[in-house]
């Protein structure tokens, strides 16, 4: 994973656009995919690429005892929200592969409910991107305040060679933007990736990091920008004079009083 320290956000603007102009010359050239680049904020540079799964202590778990997971939190949902989800444990697995490589499937409805679980806090294997670079630098910048440096993160899943490798190997795959989800989803513009692994002859859920910058740089390429923690407040007030802000992007009355404090209180 190639790794820099940014000065300013036209460093970081200027990157974006070359990794897009990159991404555009090769799908020109014949009819090669190419996937879009996808933007990831971390308010710490130190941290991992982990999905919030990980982060709650569950790292390799299989992708049929998460499913359990999901079928028994379900009925408590719908309870409460009054909403009927999809999902059920006796789905049919979706058309065509989630995983090409692996061609391994989610269930019928295992993506919308656990997109709805993300937005709502409940621990999933989705990593969660932006395809705005502002989002994402929004994200690295926003939060507690603290002394350390931030990262932003630039990925593009298909570079036009299509995907390769071991079956059973690690093998991450963008799982699209259209979905049924919460508005903040679209305001976002976010998509999501997971990531699985063969592991004791069982599919499981797998690190990101593990199946980055494989084939010779051919896929999932990864690029890091860390952000020295003097420029956060700064770009932080550029961003806010682009109506990127807390409130733009999350709508809700702490949000409202988060943009406030910003704008009127902090230094």
């Amino acid at each position: 994973m190639e790794e820099r320290k940014v000065s300013s956000l036209h460093d970081l603007e200027q990157c974006a656009e070359a990794l897009k102009t990159e991404c555009s010359l090769r799908s020109s050239d014949g009819d090669r995919y190419v996937s879009p680049v996808l933007f990831r904020g971390q308010s710490r540079a130190e941290w991992k690429l982990e999905t919030t799964l990980e982060r709650f202590g569950k790292k390799d778990l299989s992708l049929e005892e998460y499913a359990r997971y999901l079928a028994r939190v379900k009925p408590g949902i719908e309870a409460y929200t009054d909403r009927l989800f999809e999902f059920n444990l006796g789905n049919q697995r979706v058309p065509g592969s989630t995983f090409p490589l692996s061609q391994i499937s989610l269930l019928a409805g295992q993506y919308e409910f656990m997109v709805y679980l993300r937005h709502h806090g409940f621990p999933t294997p989705l990593l969660d991107w932006s395809r705005s670079l502002y989002v994402a630098l929004f994200f690295a910048c926003s939060g507690q305040d603290h002394q350390d440096d931030s990262a932003l993160y630039m990925y593009v899943e298909n570079l036009g060679f299509g995907k390769g490798g071991m079956v059973g190997s690690p093998e991450i795959a963008t799982l699209g933007q259209y979905v049924t989800a919460h508005k903040r989803h679209f305001i976002q513009q976010s998509e999501y990736t997971a990531c699985i692994g063969k592991f004791d002859g069982e599919w499981c859920f797998s690190q990101h990091e593990s199946a980055m910058g494989g084939v010779a740089g051919r896929q999932d390429r990864l690029e890091k920008f860390v952000i020295p923690a003097e420029l956060r407040r700064s770009i932080l007030r550029q961003l806010d004079a682009m109506n990127i802000n807390p409130f733009s992007l999350f709508g809700t009355e702490e949000s409202l009083m988060q943009m406030l404090a910003f704008r009127e209180i902090s230094d």
